[in-house]
């Protein structure tokens, strides 16, 4: 009836069994509500209602003795990690009577995690070892494993991987042999070695890459990181494989920049890197005249507003003579919101005008506009008690100030300033 049935997907363990050449047959009892069942069953699955799926499939192997019924109702209930409803339906009435069976191997693999998820140990290894005797699978390995990786006995958990990784020479088993071996075996050089001499053979792995870098970085291995780094940068540049490139770029990117930025820019400039990238390591640096060179080309190639923003607050920024580029800064505000709405650009805009007495009553409209996108800002809830101080609203900009004192304090000489002002008015 259910044989073609799929195992609910899952990504702890493995739920498909494998035939062996004869099984056991169970005499199973004729239900006459039992095909009508059946299809609210799969359709309650279709729909992904699974908890009604799994009263349903219950209900049925109780009536019918059916064991593709428990199957399916311990796999769904694995799916939704409900380990109890597991341990309470399979009883050693129900263990005895499935041995031998097509089911078997199956059900006691499901059975087996959810003893270790709901903390019986002793019972769980027992009735993992059962299974690897019905099949010594990577996946009963790796079942196995997973049980004594849970009771801390790291040993025992290294090798069934490692009988499993003998097996199925995956690099995802690979990932959890190396982590036992290195974290918790302290086999540092070891774990190192196998990753590379897999990778050696079987090209590099993204996952396994991250893995090897990670070991290289706790050991300090700055070299080897950015030999790696380098590597996989270009491997997946020339393949084209767009994704991977770009995490790895920004990786590599980043771990230069942590050590030289400099260093970080000429790669950037040498590799033609995107601009955006440039800018970011310009601003980390405090190049401010670069940046804006940058930003300018940039606003100019793409007529997107987000950067003559940028270059109002770069040139406002770098200006030793604020007042001096006041009126160029305003320009390019006014610009900027003409075209698109930014609160970041809508407050900074606003705390010029209120700061330099340009246009209070406006700064206050457009900190507003920054406030509706985002509420609870500080920076924002700041600039408008400054304007409601210049405007003598003294009362509700202490209200306001307070909100920020509280949660900032008095460390930051701006906030400070505003708020003796702020007290001394409202007084």
């Amino acid at each position: 009836m259910l044989a073609s049935f799929t195992a609910c997907s899952n990504d702890t363990i493995n739920l498909e069994t494998k035939d062996i050449k004869s099984y056991k047959s169970i005499e199973t009892k004729e239900y006459p509500y039992e095909i009508s069942y059946v299809m609210f069953a799969l359709e309650y699955e279709n729909q992904g209602r699974y908890p009604y799926a799994k009263s349903i499939y219950k209900k049925l192997f109780e009536n019918t003795n059916n064991y593709e019924y428990l199957e399916r109702f311990v796999s769904l209930s694995f799916h939704q990690k409900d380990y109890k409803s597991i341990l309470e339906i399979i009883t050693p009435n129900v263990l005895e009577q499935m041995k031998g069976i097509k089911q078997e191997e199956t059900i006691l693999r499901v059975y087996s995690f959810s003893l270790m998820k709901m903390d019986k140990k002793d019972e769980s290894i027992y009735f993992a070892k059962k299974v690897l005797k019905l099949d010594p699978s990577d996946v009963n390995h790796e079942l196995l494993g997973s049980i004594y990786l849970d009771s801390k006995n790291y040993q025992e958990a290294f090798n069934e991987f490692e009988k499993s990784f003998k097996i199925n020479n995956s690099d995802s088993t690979l990932l959890t042999l190396t982590n036992i071996q290195y974290f918790y075996l302290k086999q540092n050089e070891k774990a190192k070695n196998t990753i590379a001499k897999y990778m050696e053979e079987n090209g590099e792995h993204y996952a396994l890459s991250l893995q090897l870098l990670t070991f290289y970085e706790k050991d300090k291995e700055e070299e080897k990181v950015l030999n790696l780094l380098t590597k996989l940068y270009n491997k997946y540049k020339n393949e084209k494989k767009e994704i991977a490139y770009k995490k790895v770029r920004d990786l590599l990117i980043t771990y230069i920049a942590q050590k030289d930025i400099e260093k970080a820019i000429i790669f950037v400039k040498e590799n033609n890197e995107s601009d955006e990238i440039l800018l970011d390591l310009y601003k980390s640096s405090n190049k401010a005249n670069e940046a804006y060179i940058l930003i300018e080309k940039m606003f100019k190639e793409t007529n997107d507003y987000r950067y003559l923003g940028e270059m109002a607050v770069i040139e406002f920024e770098k200006a030793k003579n604020k007042q001096s580029v006041l009126n160029s800064v305003i320009v390019k505000f006014e610009k900027t919101l003409e075209n698109i709405s930014n609160h970041v650009y809508e407050n900074y805009f606003a705390y010029l005008l209120i700061d330099y007495d340009i246009d209070v009553k406006k700064g206050i409209t457009l900190v507003n506009k920054a406030l509706k996108k985002q509420p609870d800002n500080l920076a924002y809830i700041d600039t408008l008690a400054w304007g409601e101080y210049k405007l003598n609203n003294c009362d509700i900009a202490l209200k306001l100030m307070k909100k920020v004192v509280d949660k900032v304090g008095l460390e930051d000489s701006e906030v400070k300033l505003h708020w003796e002002k702020i007290k001394e008015c409202s007084k």
